[in-house]
């Protein structure tokens, strides 16, 4: 060094970057938690599917309740995400059992298309009332 003057110890080290790292994730979860009970109130009005992007996957939900019947809700992920990820997703919904996901071949209505996997299971009919009412 020619100056007496040193700033290395002010640029970012490992704990800075797990403190973002850390950050973002939260952000993520946030952001992923809200647009699921979003997209799940949407669909739980007309029974269409709903949807959302992300970073590297598509998210959608359709979500259908009959008076007097079962609520089945059904989710898709479209784009190559971590197993990890699938598994937060899923137990994010609302009114749904996290063990009760069954995985399908087929969405209502449409085949699923390539890179695209979906999952079932059953609404508990009071949680969709409740997610209807804070809307």
């Amino acid at each position: 060094m020619t100056t007496s003057t040193y700033s290395g110890h002010l640029l970012p080290d490992e704990d800075d970057h797990d403190r973002y790292r850390l950050e973002a994730a939260t952000r993520f979860v946030l952001r992923l938690n809200a647009t699921i009970r979003d997209l799940a109130c949407g669909s739980l009005r007309d029974g269409h599917e709903h949807a959302a992007d992300f970073p590297g996957f598509r998210l959608g939900i359709q979500i259908r309740a009959d008076d007097g019947n079962e609520t089945y809700a059904a989710i898709r992920i479209t784009g190559s995400v971590p197993a990890n990820l699938t598994t937060t997703i899923l137990n994010r919904v609302p009114g749904c059992e996290p063990d009760g996901w069954f995985p399908e071949y087929a969405l209502p209505e449409r085949h699923l298309l390539p890179a695209e996997q979906a999952w079932s299971n059953i609404m508990d009919p009071k949680a969709a009332a409740e997610l209807l009412e804070e809307r």
